[in-house]
């Protein structure tokens, strides 16, 4: 008689589903404690704002709102510019057809303009380079 060799015996080739499962089960476990740990840590933090995010994907989602601001203060100055060439002065006001939302994505405040300069900006804290 002889001695099955190893790894011939077994028809197994792969992995489980289970197995699988356990692995992505792990991995989302530990995701979760590096992210409730950071929340935890941010919490100590004053923040700027009454809006300000404090966990990590909050903080993206913030960061890609503030890229939204940017460039809607670039597409209202770009508008702005275009009707001063056209007329030779700026509008009174803000037109909301203009499809640019008049308002801060981050903090919901509205933006400041000024027709006599044609100058527009955002009020909310850390947008003053924009």
């Amino acid at each position: 008689m002889t001695a099955p060799r190893w790894g011939l015996a077994s028809n197994r080739c792969g992995f489980a589903l289970v197995e699988i499962l356990i692995v992505i089960v792990l991995i989302g476990l530990l995701a979760g404690g590096y992210f409730a740990l950071r929340a935890r840590d941010g919490q100590e933090a004053e923040p700027q704002f009454p809006g300000e995010a404090q966990t990590l994907p909050g903080k993206a989602i913030q960061k890609g709102q503030s890229v939204e601001c940017m460039n809607n203060l670039n597409q209202i100055r770009q508008m702005l510019q275009i009707g001063a060439i056209g007329t030779g002065k700026y509008p009174p006001a803000l037109d909301p057809e203009w499809g640019i939302p008049p308002r801060c994505p981050v903090s919901g405040y509205a933006y400041v303009y000024d027709p006599a300069t044609g100058r527009v900006y955002c009020p909310t804290p850390g947008h003053e380079k924009y």
